[in-house]
């Protein structure tokens, strides 16, 4: 019997000293786990304070994963560095490519070599991870043909889901019909009648904004939707869109007198002159421009930027110095990002003030890519997605995070326009 006492309290012990001792790690990606602290206190029952090890991968790769025919690479990280990289069917198990390591640099402050797996040249749909010698596995991901269209497509359900639920905020039915201005030829119409569903789902949302009301800080910005509708379904219904921009001209007047000049109320202005030519709208839109004048950051915010886009696309007359102004500082600011982008998403040492920045800066890109249809700014909204979709030092999906938000939807219809 006391054989029997002594095995049992020698099995718990046994597994304390496991868990305390880290045996219970799961396999996975080879990691670097931060230190944890565990403490037995003295009464009965122990109680120990058990901190979860951070996991990283050491090939940080795009978690959501590739497009077939697009490029293809995961950095790799490690004390030392293999020469060769493998591709593995994550559900056989079977290697199905291989390549080099390329471009190894040592990091002095994080004291790790860095170096780049490029597997571009496969294209096979399937799930996959990548493994090399030393320092591991990555985790799991797709390559798959139309992936930025399927993207997309996600993203639009759930916002016209929102639309018929009533919960879609104003500044998402901005950038949803932004989008649809701006890549109408990728938007779905499911039930054939030639209108497309999105200008219908929106025509409901909009009933219910009118009988609900909406908040006084964001009038401006949906006057500019409204205009914006207005232009859009004109072909579809013109009474309904020219009722419209009645009511973007009322909401509109009833606002511009308490919020002086701002991001918005330009977007509303820009939007209410491209739909009707009002020479009143005009001059409100002129009485901008000392502000924009040896200035560019205005870019930075989403009214102004959207914006400075309808004025330059409407055919009613402007102001050509400040056309020329606009497109100007937009090439400058897209040129600037295209000089640090590298720095802003390099997968390991990236420096750059976080994902919703980096989400204004690929959005300031796609602008410019729109007006310039620019191969490589196409590459470098990729660049964006591909880290903030995981290819960075903590392994982090911001995408999921963030619940892929609607400024992804402009980003992934560019992706998935060029995918067509």
């Amino acid at each position: 019997m006391k054989g029997d006492t002594k095995f049992v309290l020698l099995s718990v012990f046994a597994a304390l000293g496991c868990l305390l001792g880290g045996c219970s790690e799961k396999a996975g990606p080879q990691t670097g786990a931060a230190p944890y602290a565990a403490a037995v206190g003295m009464e009965s029952t122990p109680i120990v304070d058990y901190t979860v090890p951070q996991m990283t991968s050491n090939i940080p790769v795009n978690l959501i994963g590739y497009p077939a025919d697009g490029g293809k690479e995961a950095a790799v990280k490690g004390r030392e560095l293999p020469q060769e990289f493998r591709l593995i069917d994550a559900g056989t198990g079977e290697s199905v490519y291989s390549g080099t390591v390329s471009d190894a640099v040592y990091n002095s402050e994080l004291e790790l070599y860095v170096g780049r797996a490029d597997f571009s040249d496969f294209r096979r749909e399937g799930r996959y991870y990548l493994e090399c010698d030393h320092v591991g596995r990555s985790y799991d991901f797709d390559i798959e043909e139309g992936l930025y269209e399927e993207l997309f497509l996600e993203n639009y359900e759930r916002l016209i889901g929102e639309c018929g639920e009533g919960t879609l905020s104003v500044s998402d039915a901005v950038i949803l019909l932004e989008a649809y201005e701006w890549y109408g030829e990728i938007f779905p119409d499911r039930n054939e009648d030639q209108i497309p569903d999105v200008l219908a789902e929106l025509k409901v949302w909009v009933s219910r904004m009118e009988s609900e009301g909406v908040e006084e800080q964001e009038a401006a910005l949906y006057a500019a939707f409204l205009a914006k509708f207005s232009y859009n379904y004109q072909k579809t219904d013109f009474q309904y869109a020219t009722d419209c921009l009645k009511r973007a001209s009322t909401v509109f007047g009833q606002v511009q007198n308490t919020i002086g000049k701002d991001a918005d109320s330009f977007f509303a202005l820009t939007e209410l002159y491209r739909a009707t030519g009002l020479r009143t709208y005009r001059n409100q839109i002129g009485a901008y421009k000392s502000f924009f004048e040896n200035n560019s950051s205005y870019l930075e915010e989403t009214g102004y930027l959207y914006g400075i886009m309808t004025y330059m696309a409407t055919r009613q007359g402007v102001d050509l110095e400040m056309c020329d102004g606009f497109m100007e500082n937009l090439m400058y600011r897209a040129e600037e990002i295209s000089d640090r982008y590298k720095d802003m998403t390099h997968p390991v040492t990236a420096r750059n003030n976080g994902p919703e920045d980096l989400l204004k800066r690929a959005i300031e890109v796609s602008c410019a890519n729109y007006v310039m249809n620019n191969y490589q700014y196409t590459n470098i909204v990729e660049e964006f997605l591909h880290y903030l979709m995981g290819r960075n030092l903590e392994s982090m999906n911001f995408y999921e995070q963030d619940e892929a938000g609607a400024e992804y939807l402009l980003l992934l219809a560019q992706l998935a326009s060029n995918e067509r």
